[in-house]
């Protein structure tokens, strides 16, 4: 009988998890990365998880969550996905209800990344983790004024390929 080993190497080398773990220790908010992922029918999922799986430890206030696109509905519709590979990324906030009681609720900026975020997506998706943490996007006053004057929604994408 043979027996198959796999083993799964780590995507980040040391000197970035370590670089990941300082910039994650100035984090001031709690932030969930929603991942939205299933087996079968998605050939990037595993390594969007793996990259996630990474990421997610080197941060004390990083929470991942994976959710199954085709089971969790509810959730796909809550957070407005519409394919996988997804990420969500959220801040946790905690406040106090009527009763005093401390309770967590989500702040979602509609911050989605779809597909696999490496190459210049992984760091934009490592700012967008600071940024949410903050509750601050850094954006110039300029560009606040600007945005200011959008009296509509607006959907941004952004389209990425390997090369």
């Amino acid at each position: 009988m043979a027996v198959r080993f796999f083993y799964r190497m780590g995507l980040l080398q040391d000197q970035d998890r370590e670089a990941l773990r300082q910039e994650f220790s100035a984090m001031t908010g709690r932030v969930r990365i929603v991942f939205f992922t299933q087996v079968l029918g998605c050939e990037t999922c595993g390594i969007t998880g793996q990259i996630l799986d990474e990421i997610a430890p080197l941060g004390e206030k990083i929470e991942l969550v994976k959710m199954n696109y085709a089971i969790d509905r509810d959730a796909v519709q809550k957070y407005a996905i519409r394919r996988i590979p997804a990420i969500a990324i959220v801040r946790v906030e905690e406040f106090q209800n009527e009763a005093g009681d401390t309770e967590t609720r989500e702040r979602d900026y509609g911050i989605r990344f779809y597909g696999v975020p490496s190459g210049y997506e992984f760091i934009a998706l490592i700012g967008a983790i600071l940024d949410v943490s903050s509750g601050d996007s850094q954006l110039a006053p300029a560009t606040r004024a600007l945005l200011s004057e959008l009296h509509e929604p607006t959907h941004l994408q952004v389209f990425t390929t390997p090369t």
